[in-house]
C-alpha cells in the first residue's frame, strides 16, 4: 500500500486526526508501515470506536468537525511575551451576528482568586468559518486585557447569543516561560551519579540508604566541590521487581532507602532500641551488610517489621485525639497537603494486602476503580493500615528534607540530581488511581534497531493524550512537581516521549508498535513552568532514535542535552573533540544501562553475554569484539590529540589514573554539567543493568559497590581526582596544549 492510499483511507485518517503514524522509520533506517490490526487496537485503547466501517466514519466525523463544535480547546498554553493575549473560540453563530454576542470570562487563580472580564462580539477577530450540518461556526480570537503572572488559571466562558440562547465552555489556562531554568552563573560545575541502593556501609542495614546519600553529600559538597549528587529513582517499585524504572508509582518513596534508626520513634523507643541490639537481630544485619547483591526481600522484611513497631509508638505517643502533640500535627498537615493522591496511593497498597494481589483488575469489580463507593467504604474500614503507609510516606518526605538542608549546609549548589523513569508498571498503585488518563491494553517500548531486532515492550503503560489533555494534565503537573521538591536536577529519561511514544498492543514485540503524537507544546510549557518555579534544571535523555528536529526543540526549550562519551562521534566513527560539545548540555562517560569504563575497555559486557549464550552466532561475537577493539583505538587516539596521553600503545586494562584522565578529557567540555559515575570513579567493572540479560545471567540492579563507604569517602586518590575535575572545570571548555599531566 502507498502513502496515498494510506492517506485516502478512512481509518488512517481517523488514525491521523489522534496523531498516530502510518509509517515510520525503525532504528535500522527501515521504513515499516503500521497495520490496520494494530492501529485499530491503538484507536480503541483512546476510547476511540473504530471495530467497523460505520463506526470509523462516524468516528471520523467526530474527530474532523470537534475543532469547530468544540467552543475552546481543553488547554491553552500563552506566553509572557505574547502581547495581548488572546483567547482561541469557536462558536455556532447560526445566523446571529458577531456584533450581537456578549461574553463573559471567568479567570480563576490558584489559589482560588477570581476575576470577570466582559467581552463585546465586536471585539474579536475572525479567523475562519464553515457551515456544519447547517450550522455556521465562526473561529474568532478574542483579546484579554489584565496581566497573567506565570501560572495556571481556569477559565470559564460563558456566550450570550441573544435571550434564548447561551452556551458555556472551560478551558486550564497555562502561562508558561519559554524555556526551562537554567542558572546565570558562568560555572560548568560537575556531580556524582550512584545507585543508592548498591552502597555498602556499616551503617546501613543491607541497602544504601538516606544516611548513606547524606554522608556522600557531605564530603563530596565540601571537600570534592561537588555540585550535585546523582540518584536512581527512588519511587517504589512495583511488586517483586528490582528496577528502579517500573515503578508503582512515579508520586511516592521506596521506604527501602529509610534510615530507620534516625527516626524519632527509634530514638524515643527503648524497646526496640533493645531488641536491635539483640544477638539475632545483629547477626541478620550483619548477614545483609556482607551480602554480596542486595537481597531486597531480606531487607524489606526486617525493614517492614520495624517500620509496623515504630508506627504503633508514633500513634500511641503523638496521635491521641485530646493529646495531639507537635510532631502529630506535622504528619497530619503533610496527610492534607497531599490529599487525595497520597490516600489514595495508601489505599492501594492496603488493598493490595488485603486482596493478596498486585493484579489490580483481577480485584472485584467493586475495588477495581478508586472512585467506587465501596473503595470509600474500605478506607474507612482500614483507616488506621491507610494511616500507617501514610506515616511510611510522610518519614521518607522528612528525610529527604534533611537532604535538603545537608546540601544547603555542604555546598552542594544543584542539590540532589533525580531521574524520572518514562512510565509506570501496569499492576502499580498509579496505573490504579489515573487509570482514567491511561490507554488501555498498551505497553510502552522501541521499534527494532541494532540491538533488538524484534524491537522492545518494556511493560510500562502509557498515558493517553486526549484523556490527559482533557484532565488539564493533572497526573503530568503532580508527577513533576512530586519529582522537582527535593532537588536541583531532574532528567526525563527517554524525552522523546514527551514528543510521541511508541505503543505496542498487550501481547505483541516492538515490530507491531506504532508511534503516537503527544500535544508536545503543553508538555513542554508545563515542564518549562514547573522547571522555573522551582528552579530545577531539566536534562533530557535524547538518545537513540531523536531526530535533529527534535534535539532543536528540546534545546529551545531549555532541557539540557544528554551526551555520552561513547555516542558522540564524527562522520568516521572518531570521537568528537571536547570543544565541539554542545553547552546546553550534561555529559557524561557513560550511564547505568552501558558498561562502566573499566568493564567497557575489558569487554565485559560482552564476555558475559557470550557466557549466558545470548550471542545466536560466532560472527556476532567477533563483530562486537572488533567493533569494541576499534572504540578502545579511538578513545586513545582522541586522549592523544587531546595531550592527555602519550604513550604509543594502548594499555591492556584501564588504571585509576586512565579513568581519570578520560573523565578530564570530558571535563573540557563546554558543556553545563558533568556527571562522573561513581562505578567509575572506584574503578568498579560491574555495570549496574546489564539490558536484555535474564537474571540468571547478570544481577541487574542488585549489585553493589565493592568498598565501604567510609573507606573511600577518605581516600586520598578520589581527592586528586575531584581537584583534577575542578581544574578542568575552571579553564572554561577551550582548547588545551600538552600538560606534564599525561598518561603514559
Amino acid at each position: 500500500m502507498n502513502n496515498h492510499e494510506f492517506a485516502t483511507k478512512p481509518i488512517w485518517q481517523l488514525g491521523q486526526q489522534y496523531g498516530i503514524g502510518s509509517v515510520y522509520h525503525d532504528g535500522l533506517g527501515v521504513e515499516r508501515q503500521v497495520t490496520v490490526p494494530h492501529l485499530r487496537k491503538v484507536l480503541e485503547s483512546m476510547g476511540v470506536k473504530a471495530s467497523s466501517k460505520q463506526e470509523i466514519r462516524d468516528s471520523l466525523s467526530h474527530a474532523e468537525s470537534q475543532s469547530w463544535t468544540q467552543v475552546i480547546d481543553p488547554v491553552v498554553v500563552r506566553y509572557p511575551s505574547d502581547s495581548p493575549f488572546e483567547l482561541p473560540l469557536s462558536l455556532p453563530l447560526d445566523d446571529i451576528s458577531l456584533e450581537k454576542v456578549s461574553l463573559t470570562v471567568q479567570v480563576t487563580d490558584e489559589k482560588g482568586g477570581c476575576r470577570h472580564l466582559t467581552l463585546r462580539g465586536a471585539g474579536g477577530e475572525v479567523k475562519a468559518e464553515k457551515a456544519i450540518q447547517g450550522v455556521k461556526y465562526v473561529q474568532v480570537h478574542f483579546p484579554l486585557s489584565g496581566k497573567f503572572p506565570l501560572g495556571y488559571f481556569r477559565l470559564s466562558v460563558r456566550v450570550k447569543f441573544d435571550s434564548k440562547r447561551t452556551i458555556e465552555a472551560h478551558t486550564l489556562l497555562i502561562v508558561a516561560p519559554r524555556k526551562c531554568y537554567l542558572p546565570s552563573s558562568p560555572k560548568r560545575p560537575w556531580g556524582i551519579s550512584l545507585q543508592l541502593y548498591g552502597l555498602r556501609s556499616r551503617k546501613n542495614w543491607g541497602i544504601g540508604d538516606f544516611r548513606d546519600l547524606g554522608d556522600v553529600m557531605k564530603v563530596a559538597g565540601a571537600r570534592w566541590g561537588v555540585a550535585t549528587i546523582g540518584v536512581n529513582p527512588l519511587h517504589i517499585p512495583a511488586s517483586g521487581l528490582t528496577s528502579p524504572y517500573s515503578p508503582s508509582s512515579r508520586l511516592f518513596w521506596s521506604p527501602m532507602y529509610l534510615n530507620l534508626e534516625g527516626v524519632d520513634e527509634w530514638r524515643t523507643s527503648t524497646g526496640l532500641r533493645q531488641k536491635a541490639k539483640g544477638a539475632k537481630f545483629q547477626n541478620t544485619l550483619q548477614q545483609l551488610r556482607e551480602s554480596p547483591l542486595v537481597d531486597y526481600a531480606a531487607v524489606g522484611k526486617l525493614k517492614w517489621t520495624v517500620l509496623e513497631e515504630l508506627f504503633r509508638v508514633f500513634r500511641r505517643h503523638h496521635l491521641q485525639p485530646k493529646t495531639l502533640t507537635a510532631r502529630g500535627r506535622a504528619f497530619t498537615r503533610f496527610v492534607s497537603g497531599f490529599h487525595p493522591h497520597l490516600t489514595m496511593f495508601c489505599t492501594f497498597q492496603v488493598l493490595t494486602e488485603h486482596l493478596e494481589t498486585v493484579a489490580w483488575r483481577t480485584w472485584p469489580k467493586a475495588f477495581q476503580h478508586p472512585q467506587s463507593p465501596d473503595v470509600e467504604v474500605f478506607q474507612r474500614s482500614y483507616a488506621t493500615r491507610v494511616q500507617f503507609y501514610q506515616y511510611v510516606q510522610w518519614l521518607c518526605e522528612l528525610q529527604l528534607q534533611q537532604l535538603d538542608h545537608v546540601a544547603k549546609k555542604h555546598s552542594l549548589s544543584l542539590r540532589l540530581y533525580h531521574d524520572l523513569p518514562v512510565g509506570i508498571h501496569p499492576d502499580g498503585a498509579d496505573a490504579w488511581v489515573f487509570q482514567d488518563q491511561l490507554a488501555s491494553d498498551i505497553t510502552v517500548g522501541a521499534p527494532p534497531d541494532s540491538f533488538n531486532l524484534n524491537g522492545q515492550s518494556w511493560g510500562l503503560v502509557v498515558p493517553n493524550p486526549v484523556r490527559l489533555r482533557q484532565d488539564g494534565y493533572r497526573f503530568f503537573r503532580e508527577t513533576l512537581r512530586q519529582n522537582m521538591r527535593h532537588g536541583g536536577v531532574l532528567r526525563i529519561d527517554h524525552a522523546l516521549g514527551l514528543f510521541r511514544m511508541f505503543w505496542v498492543p498487550q501481547g505483541g514485540t516492538g515490530k507491531d508498535g506504532v508511534y503516537v503524537r503527544t500535544y508536545v507544546d503543553e508538555i513542554l510549557a508545563i515542564l518549562a513552568l514547573e522547571s522555573v518555579r522551582r528552579k530545577v534544571m531539566v536534562v533530557g535523555e535524547d538518545l537513540g532514535a531523536v531526530t535533529p528536529a527534535i534535539r532543536e526543540k528540546l534545546d529551545a526549550a531549555g532541557l539540557l542535552s544528554y551526551r555520552l562519551l561513547f555516542f558522540e562521534r564524527e562522520n568516521g566513527g572518531a570521537m568528537i573533540p571536547p570543544h565541539a560539545y554542545p553547552e546546553q548540555a550534561l555529559v557524561a562517560a557513560t550511564t547505568h544501562d552501558l558498561p562502566t569504563l573499566k568493564g567497557f575497555w575489558a569487554g565485559q559486557d560482552i564476555l558475559i553475554r557470550q557466557e549466558a549464550g545470548v550471542y545466536l552466532r560466532k560472527m556476532d561475537i567477533e563483530q562486537d569484539q572488533r567493533g569494541r577493539a576499534a572504540d578502545r583505538k579511538r578513545l586513545w587516539e582522541a586522549l592523544h590529540r587531546e595531550g592527555l596521553c602519550s604513550a604509543e600503545a594502548m594499555p591492556s586494562s584501564l588504571s585509576v589514573d586512565m579513568i581519570q584522565v578520560l573523565y578530564r578529557y570530558l571535563a573540557r567540555t563546554p558543556s553545563r554539567l558533568l556527571i562522573v559515575q561513581l562505578e567509575d570513579l572506584l574503578a568498579e567493572i560491574d555495570t549496574p543493568n546489564l539490558p536484555g540479560a535474564p537474571d540468571s545471567v547478570y544481577p541487574s540492579w542488585r549489585v553493589r559497590i565493592g568498598r565501604d563507604l567510609t573507606a573511600w569517602l577518605k581516600d586520598p586518590a578520589i581527592l586528586r581526582f575531584a581537584r583534577a575535575m575542578q581544574r578542568e572545570r575552571r579553564k572554561g571548555g577551550g582548547t588545551h596544549r600538552m600538560s606534564r599531566e599525561t598518561v603514559s
